[in-house]
């Protein structure tokens, strides 16, 4: 008579079963994973496409003027990589950080921060903006397009090194060029040098010449004050008149423009924070900007100054070469398991081994006894 199969922790057929079956379980649950959309995703999405398209439209606009991208310092080859060096550069930009800017998807952490700050359709959020990093400028323009927010924004026009520095194609003409197309519905209000105390400190008189040229072609107010808070008293002035009585919700700084920040210290760690921020923390500013008056009033606050802090928060990939696909990327969906197949993998593998303890138990109870249990396999 053939003997009777007793599962035991001593018999190598059930270890062979109990570890089959981990292993079929452990693949169940592994393979029950599924991508699972983060909150915003049709409209981060939408401005990651959006700001594809705009980069897609202003590289177009500097092939047809003969200029083209360096494949050296351009290698994803948007056209949005300007000079080292021009008559407009007011100060040393790193040239990896203008890299990282461009990638579209920085587009979906802007529609984040506004959704964040409360901000919906017909929403009016006055922006501080430079040509220095234009990735950030068009990742802010596409996410007010998608969500339907009215931006009132003052440009500082000088530009650091690797941004809009091209005299002939400033930020404010890459804004008109975008209107022009029917992509953009809004642009700069006002514009200013940039640079030293906002009026053009370490530009050449022919650079000056050049941007307040930049400003008269695309009709576009010029501040030019003989101080820096004057500039700054300039801009609240103007951006009380074209909200026309409807309230600012946010302030929004972008770049590094000192009338909007202050003091290039202000942006030093401990100081005015990334990201979204309610008020401002205090401390002993240098000097105050209009993100200060902002915040003093109980606008809430939006400092967009280092585009690898943002990188690193949402992980999204610094230097990315090649650019990465609109709507790539964690930003946007990760695998999640699902908990339900998870959970009941793990009941199975559990019941299977406090099944084969109890026999074991029960075996050895025998032996203890002096009663013969069957021969173990």
């Amino acid at each position: 008579m053939p003997r009777k199969f007793r599962p035991s922790m001593r018999s190598h057929r059930t270890l062979a079963i109990l570890t089959v079956v981990s292993i079929l379980c452990y693949v169940w649950a592994e393979n029950s994973r599924v991508v699972v959309r983060t909150p915003h995703y049709d409209d981060m999405l939408a401005a990651a496409e959006w700001m594809q398209a705009a980069m897609d439209t202003l590289r177009t606009a500097q092939e047809s003027r003969g200029v083209f991208p360096d494949e050296i310092n351009d290698p994803n080859q948007t056209g949005l990589i300007g000079q080292q060096y021009s008559v407009i550069t007011t100060d040393i930009g790193d040239l990896e950080t203008k890299w990282t800017a461009l990638n579209p998807n920085v587009a979906g952490v802007m529609v984040n921060y506004l959704r964040d700050a409360g901000i919906g359709r017909g929403d009016v959020v006055a922006v501080g903006m430079t040509g220095s990093v234009p990735g950030l400028n068009l990742a802010f323009y596409a996410a007010c397009e998608i969500l339907d927010v009215h931006p009132l924004v003052i440009t500082s026009v000088g530009s650091g090194s690797w941004g809009a520095n091209d005299p002939n194609f400033t930020w404010l003409d890459m804004e008109h060029h975008l209107v022009q197309r029917q992509m953009l519905r809004y642009r700069s209000i006002a514009a200013s040098y940039g640079g030293g105390e906002d009026k053009g400190q370490r530009l050449s008189p022919e650079g000056r010449n050049l941007i307040r040229e930049s400003a008269e072609r695309n009709d576009v107010i010029f501040i030019e004050e003989s101080i820096l808070e004057n500039s700054v008293q300039r801009r609240l002035d103007l951006f009380n008149q074209f909200s026309t009585g409807q309230e600012i919700e946010l302030y929004v700084n972008i770049g590094g423009g000192l009338a909007s920040i202050g003091d290039a210290r202000n942006l030093s760690p401990g100081m005015i924070p990334e990201g979204l921020c309610f008020p401002l923390p205090i401390r002993n500013y240098p000097r105050r900007g209009v993100i200060h008056s902002f915040s003093d009033h109980g606008t809430h606050i939006l400092n967009i100054a280092d585009v690898r802090i943002i990188a690193q928060e949402y992980q999204l990939p610094l230097n990315p070469m090649p650019l990465p696909e609109p709507g790539e990327g964690r930003l946007f969906s990760e695998l999640r398991y699902n908990l339900w197949i998870t959970a009941l993998a793990l009941v199975i593998v559990l019941l299977t081994l406090i099944i084969v303890l109890f026999y074991d138990r029960h075996a050895q109870r025998l032996d203890r006894d002096g009663e013969d249990p069957d021969t173990l396999v």
